[in-house]
């Protein structure tokens, strides 16, 4: 059986301290993965895409910034009714994406910067060359969103439980004491440290579990 994999850590909320809490470091995954293999039969024979978007607040627009605009960018994506050529968004991600789902990362440089806040998606398809064939379609879809957005789509290869596994990205590595930080308010400083115990977000067919694999 697989043990857990915990980590002591220290953090900061504001100027209060905590030392030696513990954080389950493998929780997300564990979440993920249980859904993953109770439809692994419907996902084997299919390909796995990365898709990351990213923004970093900047000096001239970190007092616009909220976690729930950057949430906002994600349903624009997946579910949004805003069209290019007669086609929504939603219909482009269902036609091309069967399942999937959507974690979040929060990373700083250690260089007292503001973070980078992304949105990691893990999507299969039936489709082998999705990275060439919507790439461009893709580009424009995402900046008719928000341009300051940058992001990678890449093909990992065919699914398997194990590659799947290695490729969730959820990570959150900041420094709670940097005093640029504070100009983002307490209430994203909060958001930031709870995202270490976020929810994953399941798309398509992982979404709502097939009653049989339950």
């Amino acid at each position: 059986m697989e043990t857990l994999d915990i980590t002591p850590v220290i953090y900061s909320l504001g100027s209060e301290f905590t030392d030696n809490d513990i954080v389950d470091t493998n929780h997300v995954k564990n979440v993920v993965m249980d859904r993953v293999m109770k439809q692994s039969s419907t996902l084997e024979g299919q390909h796995l895409y990365s898709l990351t978007l990213s923004i970093t607040p900047t000096r001239t627009d970190y007092h616009t910034f909220t976690m729930e605009k950057l949430q906002e960018v994600s349903r624009k994506l997946t579910n949004g009714m805003m069209s290019l050529g007669m086609v929504s968004n939603r219909k482009f991600w269902n036609d091309h994406f069967s399942s999937g789902v959507r974690t979040t990362s929060i990373c700083d440089d250690g260089n007292n910067e503001y973070p980078t806040f992304s949105l990691n998606y893990l999507m299969c398809s039936v489709i082998d060359n999705l990275d060439v064939r919507v790439i461009k379609q893709l580009t424009l879809r995402i900046r008719m969103i928000d341009p300051r957005i940058k992001f990678s789509f890449q093909y990992l290869g065919p699914y398997s439980p194990k590659l799947f596994g290695t490729s969730i990205n959820y990570r959150t590595d900041v420094q709670f004491n940097n005093p640029i930080l504070q100009k983002l308010g307490e209430k994203t400083i909060e958001e930031i440290f709870h995202n270490q115990f976020q929810r994953p977000r399941f798309l398509g067919g992982l979404y709502k579990l097939n009653q049989s694999t339950i």
